[in-house]
């Protein structure tokens, strides 16, 4: 049950960054309509290919990648100072290389690329600290963090990447011998609810940046 309510949800972040586009399009949130069309793709193309016990593993790995560089690429939107910014650029370049050494020398293509998504997640999480920590700097101070849209996306990924590493990292344990069966549906309930959590955030923020626009706009 919880799937398809990840899937409902995930599918109407893309519907509602299609209906808010006029008042996204002059933020850098526009980036998000192209993703989640892809995304929504993927996803219920990987529903698809789950419910047939049909293994893509080619496909989980090279959007996984391609989702870690997009979201790099919005942080490189978002981060001003100079030493936080070029770091989340040169990810941008470097994350690819790395999943297709970790893919070909360690992992094989046979595989789910865990050790990069690990590390991508770990970046997510520390890229996310140097917003948060950029954003209440005392130059910033008069911009409440609530009322930022991105402030939402970036407390959606920071939930999401702390979750998927501690669920990542018991991968292995849940899927021994011992707990196979019940690891499984554990992993894929935490996984699942770590979504959820993650495309609300961006529903949240698409909605705040149409209310904002709407507020700039009003006559009165």
């Amino acid at each position: 049950m919880l799937v398809y309510v990840y899937l409902l949800v995930q599918a109407s972040s893309f519907f509602v960054c299609l209906y808010y586009y006029a008042s996204l399009k002059k933020t850098d949130l526009k980036y998000f309509l192209p993703f989640l069309f892809l995304t929504t793709i993927v996803e219920w193309s990987g529903y698809f290919f789950l419910i047939n016990d049909v293994r893509k593993f080619m496909i989980y790995n090279s959007f996984t990648t391609f989702e870690f560089v997009f979201y790099f690429f919005i942080f490189s939107k978002h981060l001003r100072v100079p030493y936080f910014r070029y770091p989340v650029i040169a990810m941008i370049f470097v994350y690819p290389f790395l999943v297709y050494y970790n893919l070909k020398y360690i992992q094989g293509f046979q595989t789910f690329h865990s050790y990069t998504f690990l590390l991508g997640s770990f970046f997510m999480v520390l890229f996310s600290i140097l917003f948060f920590f950029e954003s209440v700097r005392t130059e910033n101070l008069e911009k409440l963090l609530p009322d930022q849209p991105f402030f939402w996306v970036c407390t959606a990924y920071i939930m999401f990447y702390l979750g998927s590493v501690v669920i990542n990292s018991l991968f292995q344990y849940l899927m021994s011998f011992d707990m196979h069966s019940q690891g499984k549906r554990i992993y894929s309930t935490i996984n699942q609810s770590l979504n959820l959590l993650l495309y609300s955030g961006f529903i949240y923020a698409f909605i705040l940046c149409h209310q904002k626009k709407k507020k700039s706009t009003s006559p009165l």
